[in-house]
């Protein structure tokens, strides 16, 4: 595959063209915000943010554009603050992610 891929979250405007690439794929669109591929402006797969369903086009190569959304998307969860970290650890450990806890 050749191209500029794109990805980035749903907006509401995005509705139409996800449930157009979920007819094109035979599956239900998924539902909430998704993540969405663009090669060269293009859409060409949508992975739902809460449950990673995906629909994709079925006329291009896609399951490397999937697996890397749902890379990203594993990236966007939040990760839990603390889990199995001595009190004071937990405590730095947003800083150290460039939080700020008040």
């Amino acid at each position: 595959m050749t191209g500029a891929i794109t990805i980035r979250r749903s907006t509401d405007a995005d509705a139409p063209a996800i449930r157009d690439l979920a007819l094109l794929d035979g599956r239900s669109a998924p539902r909430g915000e998704a993540l969405l591929a663009f090669v060269d402006g293009e859409l060409r797969a949508a992975v739902g943010r809460s449950d990673g369903a995906a629909v994709a086009d079925p006329f291009h190569l896609t399951d490397d554009i999937v697996e890397l959304v749902r890379a990203r998307a594993r990236l966007e969860r939040p990760r839990p603050q603390g889990r199995g970290m001595p009190g004071w650890l937990s405590r730095l450990a947003p800083a150290v992610h460039g939080e700020v806890r008040a």
